[in-house]
Protein backbone atom coordinates (compact mmCIF):
# COMPACT_ATOMS: atom_id res chain seq x y z
CA UNK A 1 0.00 0.00 0.00
CA UNK A 2 1.43 3.25 -1.22
CA UNK A 3 1.77 5.93 1.86
CA UNK A 4 -0.90 8.87 1.73
CA UNK A 5 0.28 12.32 1.67
CA UNK A 6 -1.91 15.10 3.69
CA UNK A 7 -1.71 18.77 1.82
CA UNK A 8 -3.83 20.36 4.84
CA UNK A 9 -5.22 19.81 7.57
CA UNK A 10 -7.93 22.68 7.00
CA UNK A 11 -10.79 21.58 9.45
CA UNK A 12 -11.55 20.62 13.12
CA UNK A 13 -15.48 19.69 13.62
CA UNK A 14 -17.07 19.23 17.09
CA UNK A 15 -20.57 17.20 17.26
CA UNK A 16 -22.46 18.81 19.73
CA UNK A 17 -26.20 18.67 21.12
CA UNK A 18 -26.79 22.23 21.06
CA UNK A 19 -25.05 24.18 18.33
CA UNK A 20 -26.28 27.28 19.03
CA UNK A 21 -25.45 26.80 22.94
CA UNK A 22 -21.81 25.73 21.69
CA UNK A 23 -21.32 29.08 19.55
CA UNK A 24 -22.34 30.89 22.25
CA UNK A 25 -19.80 30.17 24.07
CA UNK A 26 -16.78 29.98 21.84
CA UNK A 27 -18.26 33.87 20.84
CA UNK A 28 -18.02 34.66 24.51
CA UNK A 29 -14.11 33.20 25.52
CA UNK A 30 -12.64 33.83 22.00
CA UNK A 31 -12.26 36.88 19.30
CA UNK A 32 -14.03 35.41 16.82
CA UNK A 33 -14.88 37.36 13.68
CA UNK A 34 -18.90 36.99 13.67
CA UNK A 35 -19.19 38.98 10.16
CA UNK A 36 -17.68 35.55 8.78
CA UNK A 37 -19.81 32.82 10.65
CA UNK A 38 -21.63 30.69 8.33
CA UNK A 39 -24.40 29.09 9.52
CA UNK A 40 -26.13 26.68 7.64
CA UNK A 41 -29.15 24.07 7.65
CA UNK A 42 -28.91 20.70 5.79
CA UNK A 43 -32.54 19.63 5.74
CA UNK A 44 -33.12 23.08 4.10
CA UNK A 45 -30.70 23.17 1.74
CA UNK A 46 -31.68 19.47 0.66
CA UNK A 47 -35.36 20.63 0.57
CA UNK A 48 -33.60 23.45 -2.20
CA UNK A 49 -31.70 20.59 -3.70
CA UNK A 50 -28.08 21.84 -2.63
CA UNK A 51 -27.40 18.44 -0.44
CA UNK A 52 -27.57 15.13 -0.19
CA UNK A 53 -26.19 12.32 2.11
CA UNK A 54 -27.18 8.99 1.18
CA UNK A 55 -25.45 6.46 3.04
CA UNK A 56 -23.97 5.73 6.88
CA UNK A 57 -21.74 2.87 6.95
CA UNK A 58 -22.76 1.13 3.54
CA UNK A 59 -26.65 1.49 4.41
CA UNK A 60 -29.46 4.19 2.65
CA UNK A 61 -29.69 6.75 5.43
CA UNK A 62 -31.14 10.25 5.12
CA UNK A 63 -30.17 12.49 7.91
CA UNK A 64 -29.39 15.96 8.40
CA UNK A 65 -27.82 18.64 10.66
CA UNK A 66 -27.60 22.36 11.49
CA UNK A 67 -23.67 23.87 11.36
CA UNK A 68 -21.98 26.72 12.35
CA UNK A 69 -18.64 27.58 10.74
CA UNK A 70 -15.87 29.89 11.81
CA UNK A 71 -12.08 30.75 11.47
CA UNK A 72 -10.34 29.74 14.64
CA UNK A 73 -6.76 29.79 14.69
CA UNK A 74 -5.98 29.53 11.06
CA UNK A 75 -8.23 27.04 10.42
CA UNK A 76 -11.86 26.56 9.09
CA UNK A 77 -14.12 25.81 12.85
CA UNK A 78 -17.22 23.89 12.52
CA UNK A 79 -20.13 22.94 15.09
CA UNK A 80 -22.73 20.09 13.80
CA UNK A 81 -25.93 19.43 15.55
CA UNK A 82 -28.05 16.69 14.50
CA UNK A 83 -31.24 17.56 14.05
CA UNK A 84 -32.83 14.02 15.15
CA UNK A 85 -31.22 12.94 18.41
CA UNK A 86 -32.59 9.61 17.37
CA UNK A 87 -29.69 6.97 17.01
CA UNK A 88 -28.57 5.70 12.84
CA UNK A 89 -26.78 8.42 11.73
CA UNK A 90 -23.51 9.31 12.24
CA UNK A 91 -23.72 12.59 14.24
CA UNK A 92 -26.46 11.14 16.53
CA UNK A 93 -24.63 8.43 17.13
CA UNK A 94 -21.52 9.45 18.03
CA UNK A 95 -23.03 11.88 20.59
CA UNK A 96 -24.19 8.66 22.42
CA UNK A 97 -21.20 6.64 21.68
CA UNK A 98 -18.84 10.01 22.92
CA UNK A 99 -21.52 10.29 26.27
CA UNK A 100 -21.72 14.04 24.94
CA UNK A 101 -19.87 16.63 23.15
CA UNK A 102 -16.70 15.76 21.27
CA UNK A 103 -14.17 16.56 18.44
CA UNK A 104 -16.08 14.14 15.25
CA UNK A 105 -13.67 14.80 12.42
CA UNK A 106 -10.67 16.65 10.83
CA UNK A 107 -11.21 18.05 7.30
CA UNK A 108 -8.41 17.15 5.07
CA UNK A 109 -6.84 17.32 1.46
CA UNK A 110 -4.97 14.86 0.30
CA UNK A 111 -2.21 14.98 -2.51
CA UNK A 112 -4.15 12.05 -4.23
CA UNK A 113 -7.81 11.19 -2.69
CA UNK A 114 -8.51 8.28 -5.22
CA UNK A 115 -5.60 6.99 -3.95
CA UNK A 116 -7.05 7.47 -0.34
CA UNK A 117 -10.06 5.77 -2.00
CA UNK A 118 -7.80 2.94 -2.98
CA UNK A 119 -6.15 2.57 0.44
CA UNK A 120 -9.16 2.36 2.38
CA UNK A 121 -10.96 -0.45 0.13
CA UNK A 122 -7.40 -2.12 0.60
CA UNK A 123 -7.83 -2.19 4.22
CA UNK A 124 -11.33 -2.74 4.36
CA UNK A 125 -12.37 -0.08 5.54
CA UNK A 126 -15.63 1.30 4.25
CA UNK A 127 -16.74 4.96 3.31
CA UNK A 128 -18.70 6.19 7.07
CA UNK A 129 -20.58 8.81 5.21
CA UNK A 130 -20.48 11.23 2.72
CA UNK A 131 -22.24 13.73 1.02
CA UNK A 132 -22.17 16.97 -1.31
CA UNK A 133 -23.06 20.05 -1.65
CA UNK A 134 -24.05 22.94 -3.96
CA UNK A 135 -24.22 23.40 -8.21
CA UNK A 136 -21.12 22.06 -10.38
CA UNK A 137 -18.04 24.22 -10.69
CA UNK A 138 -16.15 25.40 -13.81
CA UNK A 139 -14.32 22.30 -13.28
CA UNK A 140 -17.58 20.03 -13.19
CA UNK A 141 -17.12 18.98 -9.64
CA UNK A 142 -19.03 19.75 -6.85
CA UNK A 143 -17.92 19.96 -3.05
CA UNK A 144 -18.49 17.13 -2.04
CA UNK A 145 -16.66 14.74 1.17
CA UNK A 146 -16.19 10.95 2.10
CA UNK A 147 -15.80 10.44 5.48
CA UNK A 148 -13.84 7.43 6.80
CA UNK A 149 -13.88 6.30 10.76
CA UNK A 150 -10.35 6.00 11.42
CA UNK A 151 -10.71 6.31 15.61
CA UNK A 152 -9.80 2.17 15.82
CA UNK A 153 -6.66 2.65 13.92
CA UNK A 154 -5.59 6.47 14.06
CA UNK A 155 -8.42 8.07 16.98
CA UNK A 156 -9.78 10.31 14.54
CA UNK A 157 -12.35 10.26 11.60
CA UNK A 158 -11.22 11.49 8.90
CA UNK A 159 -13.82 13.84 5.94
CA UNK A 160 -11.46 13.52 3.12
CA UNK A 161 -12.18 16.56 0.53
CA UNK A 162 -11.13 17.93 -2.92
CA UNK A 163 -12.69 21.57 -1.79
CA UNK A 164 -11.19 23.28 0.97
CA UNK A 165 -13.30 25.25 3.09
CA UNK A 166 -12.65 28.10 5.46
CA UNK A 167 -8.98 30.31 5.42
CA UNK A 168 -7.25 27.77 3.51
CA UNK A 169 -9.30 27.81 0.51
CA UNK A 170 -7.04 30.45 -1.01
CA UNK A 171 -4.14 28.51 -0.17
CA UNK A 172 -2.19 27.40 -3.49
CA UNK A 173 -2.11 23.44 -1.99
CA UNK A 174 -6.10 23.10 -1.67
CA UNK A 175 -5.70 23.78 -5.63
CA UNK A 176 -9.72 24.85 -5.61
CA UNK A 177 -11.45 25.89 -8.47
CA UNK A 178 -11.28 29.75 -9.07
CA UNK A 179 -15.03 29.81 -8.99
CA UNK A 180 -15.20 28.43 -5.47
CA UNK A 181 -17.32 30.48 -3.09
CA UNK A 182 -18.17 28.67 -0.12
CA UNK A 183 -20.72 31.52 1.34
CA UNK A 184 -22.77 29.97 -2.02
CA UNK A 185 -21.49 27.01 -2.43
CA UNK A 186 -21.90 27.42 -6.28
CA UNK A 187 -20.30 28.92 -9.13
Amino acid sequence: MEKLKIDLVFQVCVCVSDAKAVLENWKKYFEIDESKIIHRNLKELYDQGEYHCGNYMGKPCEYYHELYRFELGGIDFEIIEPITKEPGNPYSDFLIQNGGNGIHHIGVKFRDRDLMVENMKELGIPIYTYGYQGQPMSNGKVKDCYFYDLREKLGVIFECCEIVVGPLANDPRANNPADYDDRKLTN
